[in-house]
């Protein structure tokens, strides 16, 4: 195996890594959102509708922000990346391993502290619940289209010229 290949290797799962820990981040910042709105008392049927937009929103807006800090415009070829980030590398997988568990653990203490304050229908819930899962999974799904075409589109501009 080349350093070429194994720093391929290495610069993939940092890929996949960095990605995770993006996503880690994404998935506490709306259940902290969610837990606000819940404490302002927003009902679980507007909630319904505000979460799958401020996730799609947050999931947009980070990857705009990510890759207007990817130098796009670069002629080399090849990998020309060898200085490999080990420590990046050890923080995002920390975060994508530790931060989602973490959210689910305070998603549910705070599940349990709630449930004897609102009066809420179980379907109701559940509704909400679905949206709210769902909500994660279009904003991906949305978010690598989208840089697919963006990319796809890129790469056909390159080969015409």
């Amino acid at each position: 195996m080349t350093k070429e290949n194994v720093l391929l290797v290495l610069w993939m799962i940092f890929g996949f890594l960095f990605i995770s820990a993006i996503d880690s981040i994404l998935y506490f910042i709306v259940h902290v959102i969610y837990f606000g709105l819940s404490e302002f008392g927003i009902s679980y049927k507007i909630m319904k509708v505000i979460i799958p937009i401020i996730t799609l929103l947050l999931y947009g807006f980070t990857t705009f922000i990510l890759i207007q800090r990817v130098n796009l415009k670069s002629k080399i070829s090849g990998i020309y990346l060898t200085k490999f980030p080990k420590n990046l590398t050890i923080l995002c997988g920390i975060i994508a391993f530790a931060l989602s568990p973490i959210t689910n653990k305070l998603s549910g203490i705070y599940g349990e502290s709630i449930s004897g304050k609102v009066n809420l229908e179980m379907s109701e819930y559940l509704s909400f619940h679905g949206w709210f899962h769902t909500a994660f999974g279009i904003s991906q799904l949305f978010v690598i289209l989208v840089l697919f075409i963006v990319f796809l589109t890129f790469l056909k501009k390159m080969n015409n010229n």
